[in-house]
């Protein structure tokens, strides 16, 4: 069964083939994505720049790693210094939206209103293109850019209907 791609609000756990269940914990939200950055102030600006991120607050943790909060759509990412003992290392080959070998993230998806605009801006910015555009039969297009460090975002288009 294909699920309904009109978007996240749209899927049910019917339509991804489970069942629904009671639960004493409610998720309400996914509240934010957090990226370890060698250059936290380089990351903001590329989000700032590309996809209109907002600054929320900058600050530090009890640990004295920095921490840029920026609103990006309706979501909150969360960029920060590696913490101590951790280091930043060049990501490997690209494919299918994600890099070679990981640890578990593949990707995060930005929702945008034509792919292929958005493809054609980031490119002409200087900013790697990992795939061109894909349309698959559901009305589903998206497409993969590198972000700063080691960061895959998948830029995807729901056709009206589909």
């Amino acid at each position: 069964m294909v699920p309904n791609l009109n978007g996240p609000s749209q899927i049910d756990a019917e339509s991804l083939g489970g069942r629904k269940r009671a639960q004493s914990m409610q998720v309400k939200s996914l509240d934010h994505i957090h990226i370890y950055a060698a250059e936290p102030e380089e990351s903001a600006q590329f989000y700032t720049h590309h996809f209109d991120a907002k600054p929320i607050v900058r600050d530090t943790n009890v640990n004295g790693d920095t921490r840029i909060f920026l609103a990006l759509g309706e979501q909150v990412l969360v960029l920060g210094s590696f913490p101590s003992g951790l280091v930043p290392a060049s990501p490997p080959e690209a494919g299918d939206g994600a890099y070679s070998h990981g640890f578990g993230v593949a990707h995060f998806g930005f929702r945008v209103a034509d792919v292929d605009a958005a493809i054609g801006e980031l490119s002409a910015a200087g900013v790697r293109v990992l795939s061109q555009p894909i349309r698959e039969p559901s009305g589903l297009t998206y497409a993969y850019i590198a972000a700063p460090d080691g960061v895959v975002v998948e830029l995807t288009q729901y056709e009206s209907g589909a």
